[in-house]
């Protein structure tokens, strides 16, 4: 067979299954809110945009717990129950208890920064936060709707649904930003996440759930999917965790918010190289849920999708280094010159992150290994912390960046060598006479 027939093939799997959708849709989703943040940064000026990164950055901690980590349930849970009514009580209760504990974790961080000690040129977030802390129910809702599409592999509508909000959202973003600087940016992701959370939770509630009928969710059931969330919470916690505290140290501890716009400017490109991982990790993630005890199936397809991940990612992050200065000079113009050694060097950090870590991490925790992503991301953020703390006053941003990669490596190797322990050290008989079930990601 030709190499474009072979193309052609694999093109056509990749459409009847939806997986062309889903990463067609990712990538484009990513891809507008990349560019509405460039536009952001032009629209505002380096002092506004440190205010604004400053305050979504307080916002990003809380979201941290947004519904105790119940949206990622949707996504192992949804995808196991068998009966209709099962699914439709799983995501009633999904979505009510999350609703409820994010309206708690708003008020929380209401009065938490009316608390906490604030650097005299960031003293207008103790206003700010009470406008963003408004998003966190509905942008908790938005998520767990778009995932409910997902676990139920309706992957084309997902990715028009995924676009379209994300589009209008980024649009809403910059109109607010132009009429109303920093607090014009925050009401209008408020508002925009709230019509769009409501209306699309009808539309996805009358599509997947209106005829059929609930059954009582036991609450041993309840029990088990709260601990799985809760676990994932903490996992993907301590992931965020990182990006955040690298911007809230750096907050702190120079007290410039020009360097810390500096940063997030140089971090912006870098930080998106995740579109491609990620675009690959959401097709990917339920078949590995499906087939988790299929050992057989799982070494050939994690090796499958562990290259394909490096090679892609690697790609993208040499074009980019390549290109880093006109980049920077088209993206932000003159006042953003002195970042580019800084982001040649997030780059290197970003390949190791989503090119190595991303894929090992994504993959144990949809096959229910959630324990071991915790463990592993803990331990680089307490790492992190104590090699910012250290570095930052000394060696400002650029010290952060070569951390980062240090981190990162150390992460991607303790997390191979568990998924290698796991799925390629078992027993010969036992993974031969594992089935094929599900046939190849």
């Amino acid at each position: 067979m030709s190499v474009m027939n072979v193309v052609k093939e694999k093109t056509r799997k990749m459409r009847e299954t939806g997986a062309l959708h889903v990463v067609i849709g990712t990538f484009s989703t990513k891809f507008v809110a990349f560019f509405g943040s460039i536009v952001i940064v032009r629209c505002l000026s380096k002092a506004d945009f440190g205010m604004l990164s400053y305050v979504e950055n307080i916002y990003s901690y809380a979201f941290v717990f947004a519904g105790l980590g119940l949206m990622n349930g949707l996504l192992r849970y949804l995808v196991l129950a068998e009966e209709p009514g099962e699914k439709k009580s799983i995501f009633k209760f999904i979505v009510s208890r999350s609703m409820i504990v994010d309206i708690i974790i708003g008020v929380l961080l209401c009065i938490g920064m009316q608390i906490f000690p604030i650097q005299e040129k960031y003293a207008d977030a103790k206003y700010l936060i009470f406008i963003i802390a408004l998003l966190l129910p509905f942008q908790d809702l938005l998520t767990e709707v778009l995932y409910a599409l997902r676990a139920f592999f309706r992957n084309k509508l997902y990715a028009y649904l995924a676009f379209g909000t994300s589009a209008l959202l980024i649009g809403g973003r910059l109109a607010g930003a132009l009429l109303g600087g920093v607090v014009g940016v925050l009401w209008s992701r408020v508002i925009l996440n709230a019509i769009f959370s409501l209306c699309i939770l009808c539309l996805v509630t009358r599509i997947l759930f209106e005829k059929r009928a609930a059954q009582p969710l036991p609450r041993k059931q309840q029990k088990t999917i709260t601990v799985y969330s809760v676990q994932y919470m903490i996992t993907n916690g301590f992931w965020a965790l990182f990006m955040l505290n690298d911007v809230f140290l750096i907050g702190n501890l120079l007290n410039d918010p020009e360097g810390l716009a500096d940063f997030k400017a140089a971090i912006m490109i870098p930080g998106n190289v995740s579109i491609f991982a990620t675009a690959i990790g959401v097709f990917v993630a339920p078949y590995f849920t499906k087939n988790e005890k299929n050992l057989a199936w799982v070494r050939r397809n994690f090796a499958k999708v562990y290259k394909i991940s490096a090679v892609v990612v690697g790609i993208v992050t040499l074009g980019l280094i390549a290109t880093a200065d006109f980049l920077i000079h088209l993206i932000y113009g003159n006042k953003y010159d002195n970042i580019v050694p800084l982001m040649w060097v997030l780059l290197i950090a970003a390949f190791i992150n989503n090119g190595l870590r991303f894929t090992t991490a994504n993959l144990l925790a949809a096959m229910g290994k959630i324990r071991a992503n915790m463990i592993v991301s803990g331990c680089g953020m307490v790492l992190q912390v104590i090699l910012d703390i250290i570095v930052i006053p000394i060696y400002g941003v650029m010290g952060v960046a070569v951390c980062s990669c240090i981190e990162y490596m150390l992460m991607a190797i303790a997390l191979f060598v568990y998924f290698y322990k796991q799925y390629y050290k078992k027993n010969k008989g036992e993974i031969a006479s594992a089935g094929k079930s599900e046939g190849d990601a």
